[in-house]
């Protein structure tokens, strides 16, 4: 993911980072396969581009349609568990009145 147009000369700028922010650079840089610099430039694209008013909307709705979503599945969980536990129990009631 090339930022610049190849025709476009690069300029020299010098950024100072805390050393586990350079760590964390050359970490990304390695397990990407690029450059440092292209880390750098990729993250000021995904700056620049930012979250619009809509997007962040967007994402609260799903927020919440998941959080809604897990509590229906904990309600279900918690009625399946009784429901298999009164089935164990008339279960151990036919074997008693079985033997």
């Amino acid at each position: 993911m090339a930022t610049a147009t190849p025709n476009t000369p690069s300029q020299r700028t010098v950024v100072l980072l805390r050393p586990n922010e350079k760590k964390r650079l050359l970490k990304l840089a390695r397990e990407e396969k690029v450059s440092s610099s292209e880390i750098l430039r990729r993250s000021l694209n995904a700056y620049q581009s930012g979250s619009s008013d809509s997007e962040e909307h967007q994402l609260k709705k799903l927020f919440a349609e998941m959080n809604a979503a897990l509590d229906d599945a904990l309600i279900s969980t918690r009625n399946a568990r009784v429901e298999i536990a009164e089935d164990l129990a008339q279960m151990r009631q036919r074997r008693e009145q079985r033997a």
